[in-house]
């Protein structure tokens, strides 16, 4: 029955279009967008409002020091908060800068102005950028204008003034990804979400409840058949979708490429398992269609792919470390990103199969206890037939 459950989900496959297009062509075409979308890798561009009350040539060199900055793009100088109020509200810019009255004369005077920064938070991944960027420009120029100062105040050189300013001195290097590429951030784990969603809509379907008006003995083997098959597919279509990345795309790849097999295997395992025993369980295919989707599709969120667990509640953090993509999101990225071998990722690879094997062993389990049903229809078709056979006479 294994063998003959596998050939059945290999003949489908050939004649079924749905399922190649659900398994490869959207994956590929996704990719594909993903890498159009973030070609770019970094946010530039930002578009930013000023409003300058003070007019005088620091605060034009200030303004200057923003838009000469790739992260941002001065397109609006509005005349009154009101105005700055309404281009955010519109989306037109997503950052606004209000430079004081007074602004020049006060910092010579040592008043120590503020400049307001207005940040548009309905979009956090730009407003992480543009606040960060901002502060740089920010504190570079308020140590460049204290320099100053204290040259013109206390007649010292420029160095003096310098180390003055500068207490101590720090580096900033960023690590595994210094470009601060948010396709490299993201693309992995948009691949891993899509290609566990597309298993879970062909292989939670896949059972034919026909298997049960046979015999128990004969059923066995029956729902490994399809997990296998599901694990082979899914794992393919991994392994094709992560070589267009790193050799069409060209996105930084550090690790292995057997590692990455490996965990995606694992992780096609114990989602073929899961998806093939809710279709074992549930009659109609399109509740169990929903059933896999309501499962798992919400895991692209829920297992830290974006938002990382050590932010989550701590009781929702031990919940979700049960979800096999927990396992496997985080190592596909450190494997891109840093490299990292396969024996760091031993647990959660075993994790994911042992997930995998428990949840086969249920699916198996159900097959064989499930009552045998019996083709009522056909039996009373038979039945009428040999009634009606009996009262034929014999010497017509």
């Amino acid at each position: 029955m294994f063998i003959r459950s596998f050939k059945d989900e290999f003949n489908n496959l050939l004649t079924d279009k749905m399922k190649w297009v659900v398994l490869f062509i959207i994956p590929f075409l996704t990719i594909i967008l993903i890498g159009i979308e973030m070609s770019s890798e970094v946010i530039k561009d930002i578009p930013m409002a000023v409003i300058d009350y003070d007019g005088s040539a620091f605060s034009r060199q200030l303004i200057e020091s923003f838009d000469s900055n790739e992260t941002f793009s001065v397109i609006s100088y509005p005349s009154s908060a009101s105005e700055l109020e309404e281009l955010m509200r519109n989306s037109d810019v997503r950052v606004g800068m209000v430079i004081p009255k007074n602004f020049f004369n006060d910092v010579q005077s040592l008043e120590s102005p503020t400049v307001s920064m207005f940040y548009d938070g309905s979009h956090m991944s730009i407003t992480s950028v543009s606040k960060s960027k901002a502060m740089e420009i920010l504190m570079t120029y308020k140590a460049g204008a204290t320099i100053k100062q204290l040259q013109g105040h206390l007649n010292m050189s420029y160095e003096e003034a310098y180390n003055i300013v500068q207490a101590f001195k720090f580096s900033n290097r960023m690590m595994y990804n210094s470009s601060k590429s948010f396709e490299d951030f993201l693309a992995p784990i948009l691949l891993a979400g899509l290609l566990q969603s597309a298993i879970v809509l062909v292989a939670s379907v896949s059972i034919n409840h026909e298997i049960y008006f046979e015999d128990n003995k004969n059923r066995l083997g029956y729902a490994s058949g399809k997990i296998l098959f599901y694990t082979l597919i899914g794992n393919i279509s991994f392994m094709m979708c992560i070589l267009m990345q790193v050799y069409l795309l060209r996105m930084p790849f550090n690790g292995n490429l057997i590692t990455v097999f490996i965990l995606s295997a694992a992780l096609s395992f114990a989602v073929s398992s899961f998806s093939v025993l809710i279709s074992t369980v549930i009659k109609n295919r399109m509740i169990s269609l929903i059933g896999g989707g309501v499962v798992f599709i919400p895991n692209s969120v829920m297992a830290g792919t974006t938002w990382p667990l050590i932010s989550m509640p701590y009781g929702y953090q031990g919940f979700a470390k049960y979800m096999p993509l927990a396992h496997y999101v985080v190592n596909l990225r450190d494997v891109y990103l840093k490299g990292t071998p396969l024996g760091e990722l031993s647990n959660d690879i075993y994790y994911m199969i042992a997930f995998g094997m428990i949840v086969l062993i249920i699916s198996e389990f159900v097959l064989l206890v499930a009552q045998k049903e019996i083709k009522v229809q056909e039996e009373v078709e038979i039945e009428i037939s040999y009634d009606i056979q009996k009262r034929i006479p014999v010497n017509i």
